[in-house]
């Protein structure tokens, strides 16, 4: 929301899933149903199993190349527009350090990181219907 937020006051337009979908209930459906789950799969999940591979080698570099794949991942995963995918690699690299952390602790890394991203979609689409235009 951050990057959004500065990128509309430099008088660019981040696009993102507001500019293509304007019904409530589709959005809700997506953005709050669908993406958490599906996004952490693909975008946490995933890369983090294929780097784990890697871990041995990677040593000390393993959380730093993790969370910048992952980033990179959820970045390309919101090609709504060019200003969008700059906007969603910080939002990338939070739900990416949730995730390694969370596996570092033994807790439920994929259930932690799909319910932080879901908050922030839910913040998101409330600023974006509610919030926005007041």
């Amino acid at each position: 929301m951050g990057v959004g937020f500065l990128l509309n006051s430099l008088g660019r337009d981040p696009g993102g899933y507001q500019s293509e979908h304007k019904n409530m209930a589709e959005s809700i459906a997506v953005a709050i149903l669908l993406a958490p789950p599906l996004e952490t799969l693909i975008s946490q999940m995933i890369p983090y199993l294929i780097i784990d591979l890697f871990k041995e080698r990677l040593q000390q570099w393993f959380m730093h190349c993790y969370i910048i794949v992952s980033a990179l991942f959820f970045a390309f995963a919101h090609t709504y527009s060019n200003g969008y995918v700059l906007a969603m690699y910080v939002p990338g690299i939070v739900l990416a350090y949730s995730y390694a952390r969370s596996k570092q602790q033994h807790r439920p890394a994929f259930l932690t990181t799909m319910l932080i991203h879901l908050l922030y979609n839910t913040l998101v689409l409330a600023w974006n219907y509610f919030l926005a235009d007041a």
